[in-house]
């Protein structure tokens, strides 16, 4: 979980140099703020994979198949965003972790915003 931002974050200071980060929405954060949404972004990843973490583990207690876990963890997230995509559920798919799952990207906007972030955190 923290491998990949800090792999990501290096290539791509040796590839387009230092310097505030360009949000896709227009304007600029400087770098010293961008450092700390990424770090904001990377614990909310973290906080919402609990719930398949979770999961997984549970199942890696109650069978001898590896797979069996990491099957249930896949199905886990399938399920989950399929269900997210059923719009008929209305209110009902704010309790599905993965419905917040893109909320990260509520820490590179203009303004932090931190609603979705906590909600996604409070579910998971």
């Amino acid at each position: 979980m923290l491998l990949l931002p800090l792999v990501a974050l290096a290539a791509g200071t040796v590839a387009y140099g230092w310097g505030p980060l360009q949000l896709p929405t227009g304007g600029s954060v400087p770098a010293g703020d961008a450092l700390l949404r990424l770090g904001i972004a990377v614990a909310f990843v973290f906080a919402s994979q609990l719930v398949t973490a979770g999961l997984a583990f549970w199942l890696s207690t109650r069978t001898d198949a590896p797979l069996g876990a990491v099957g249930g963890a896949v199905g886990l997230t399938i399920v989950g965003n399929v269900l997210d995509a059923v719009t008929a559920l209305g209110d009902w798919r704010d309790f599905l972790p993965a419905h917040w799952q893109f909320a990260w990207i509520d820490a590179l906007q203009p303004q932090l915003e931190w609603g979705g972030m906590v909600k996604g955190t409070a579910i998971s």
